[in-house]
C-alpha cells in the first residue's frame, strides 16, 4: 500500500501519513505496555519462587529450596535487564515523537509561503547561520552520546549487583524459617525484608539509568 501514496494527491498522501505515524507510535506504545507486563510475570514468578523455597526448606528439602531460590533471583534479574531495555526503548521514542514535529513544523512554514513575501537571499542567510549553529549542536550531541555510552558500560552487570546474591537471599531464607519452625516471632509478611531488598534495588537501577 505504501507505494500508492505516491499516486495520491497531496491532501491524501498527508493524511495517509499521518495514519501511518499513528499507527506506529500506537504500536511502540503497545509494545513498551507489553515489556511492563513481563516485568510483573517476572516479579510474580520471583515471590512465588520465594515462597517455594521458603517451603522446601521448612520441611527439610535443602536441595529443593536452592533450586527455587535460584529461579526467583534468576527472575529478578530478568526483570532488572528488562527494565533497561524498556528506559532506552522510551529515550528513542521520545525522541522520534519530537523528530515527527519537524514534519508539522514543514507543512505550517509550507502555509505561511503562501502568503508571506520572502525575501529568498534573507532566508539563505539566516537558514546558512542555522545551518552552522546545528552543526555545532551535532557536535555537542556526539559528545554527550560518548559520555553516555562511557557512563552504561557495563550496565548489564551492574543489574545484578544491585539484586541480593544467592547467599544474602539463602541465608534470610533461612532465617525466616527458623523463626517459624522455633516459634519464634514470624516476619510481619513472608519475605517481606527480601522484597524491600529487591525493590530497593531496582530503584537504584532506575536512579542509574536516569542519571541521578
Amino acid at each position: 500500500m505504501s507505494f500508492l501514496k505516491y499516486f495520491m494527491f497531496p491532501g491524501a498522501r498527508r493524511r495517509y501519513e499521518r495514519r501511518q505515524r499513528r499507527h506506529a507510535f500506537r504500536d511502540a506504545e503497545n509494545a513498551k505496555q507489553d515489556v511492563i507486563d513481563r516485568q510483573k510475570r517476572l516479579d510474580k514468578e520471583a515471590r512465588e519462587n520465594w515462597e517455594k523455597a521458603r517451603e522446601s526448606l521448612k520441611n527439610g528439602e535443602k536441595a529443593a529450596a536452592n533450586r527455587a531460590l535460584t529461579a526467583a533471583r534468576a527472575a529478578q534479574v530478568l526483570a532488572m535487564k528488562l527494565e533497561q531495555k524498556r528506559w532506552v526503548f522510551e529515550q528513542y521514542l521520545t525522541k522520534m515523537e519530537v523528530a515527527q514535529s519537524d514534519n508539522q513544523f514543514a507543512e505550517a512554514l509550507g502555509a505561511i509561503n503562501k502568503i508571506v513575501r520572502i525575501d529568498p537571499e534573507r532566508v539563505e542567510d539566516v537558514f546558512g547561520e542555522a545551518q552552522d549553529l546545528l552543526g555545532e549542536q551535532i557536535d555537542a550531541d556526539r559528545f554527550w552520546n560518548k559520555m553516555y555510552e562511557s557512563e552504561m558500560q557495563g550496565a548489564n552487570g551492574a543489574l545484578q549487583d544491585h539484586i541480593p546474591s544467592f547467599e544474602d537471599m539463602e541465608a534470610e531464607l533461612e532465617r525466616q524459617v527458623a523463626a517459624d519452625v522455633g516459634g519464634g516471632a514470624a516476619p510481619a509478611s513472608a519475605g517481606k525484608e527480601i522484597d524491600e531488598r529487591i525493590a530497593a534495588g531496582q530503584q537504584r537501577v532506575k536512579n542509574l539509568l536516569e542519571g541521578k
